[in-house]
């Protein structure tokens, strides 16, 4: 599929001048625009660039670190699954990125206090490098 960076420049335009984009709470769970991304980072296939994603840490009333969601659910030690409206769903750890409150499109749930628990763990174990992430060692860590 040929990704559409035009038509995602314009949406993201308009995104950008919402003037009254929703207030939001970590646990959250939203539709939340994304947009069109490089190579394998998470993106949205949807027409107005959507995927659901967790907020995982609220910074201040515009800014959250969020997490991807994604129902082609897989086993590695980057992901946790749990249910939305009984459909099996992983939050894409290595995905967490920052968002901007007016990519927010629609509230679709929250998560229970102990998934979102199991959640911040991962996030947290893989932010202190105690999974390592690929067998090599990166070009920073060799001139340490």
């Amino acid at each position: 599929m040929e990704k559409d960076f035009d038509r995602w420049n314009g949406f993201k335009r308009n995104l950008d001048g919402r003037i009254n984009a929703p207030n939001f709470h970590e646990r959250d769970i939203w539709w939340c625009s994304i947009g069109v991304n490089v190579g394998r980072e998470q993106q949205s296939q949807t027409s107005d660039f959507s995927r659901p994603v967790l907020v995982l840490k609220r910074f201040n009333a515009s800014t959250f670190w969020g997490v991807p969601l994604t129902t082609k659910v897989k086993e590695d030690g980057f992901r946790f699954r749990f249910l939305i409206d009984g459909i099996e769903n992983d939050a894409l750890i290595l995905h967490m990125r920052s968002f901007d409150r007016r990519r927010l499109v629609r509230k679709i749930g929250m998560l229970s206090i102990g998934e979102f628990e199991s959640v911040r763990e991962i996030a947290a174990t893989v932010l202190k490098n105690e999974i390592p992430l690929t067998g090599e060692i990166s070009e920073a860590e060799a001139k340490v």
